[in-house]
């Protein structure tokens, strides 16, 4: 994973095999099987969320408070590596989303938490680090469910806010865990083929 490496570098923390395989498979299965409603987002410079297909078009399963648990038992081993990686010391999570990206959807490029966005209510402005953890591979690999597309990208400047704009692509594995603080631009990129599932949430 030579672009995990770099991101590694520039301050991604990475844990591949976070679930196992079957973890994955059997919350992919439920996501599949549980009522969905579109994921909403929060305009830059607004207090609301508001629903626009334009900038993000995916959907949010509603899944069983066992399989939280599950996930959330992971996130609380994974908290002190996370905390020293970061040097931050953190109060916890927010609550999970379950993704299901189908063929088009997408997540325009954005931060999910931005010092600057004096209008953000608080429960963004508490975000210090954000989480996915994905659950199928993209493209190829031994994951039955593969996907085309739907790349998870982080952008930035080199040398600061005048320097040269860059583009750094994750493909994914299913089980994967990422973390990124919370100001990074980043965007998923439309699926193109198969279903992309992913579970996110925000250490605040």
């Amino acid at each position: 994973m030579p672009n995990a490496t770099i991101l590694a570098q520039l301050g991604l923390f990475v844990r591949r095999r976070f679930l196992n395989a079957e973890s994955c498979r059997q919350i992919r299965r439920e996501m599949n099987e549980v009522a969905r409603v579109p994921a909403m987002i929060r305009p830059y410079g607004q207090g609301d969320v508001v629903l626009d297909d334009k900038t993000r078009r995916t959907g949010v399963a509603n899944v069983s408070a066992a399989t939280t648990a599950l996930v959330e038992d992971q996130l609380r081993a994974v908290q002190p590596a996370l905390e020293a990686f970061f040097h931050a010391q953190s109060a916890g999570w927010q609550d999970l989303r379950f993704y299901i990206y189908e063929e088009g959807d997408f997540f325009a490029v954005h931060r999910d938490a931005s010092p600057a966005d004096r209008a953000a209510p608080d429960w963004a402005k508490r975000r210090q680090f954000s989480v996915s953890i994905l659950l199928n591979d993209q493209r190829s690999g031994p994951d039955t469910e593969p996907y085309g597309g739907g790349t998870l990208v982080f952008h930035g400047r080199r040398g600061g806010p005048e320097g040269a704009w860059f583009s750094i692509p994750l493909e994914a594995e299913e089980g994967m865990f990422v973390a990124f603080p919370s100001h990074w631009m980043h965007e998923v990129q439309p699926v193109t083929s198969g279903r992309r599932y992913s579970i996110v949430t925000w250490f605040i």
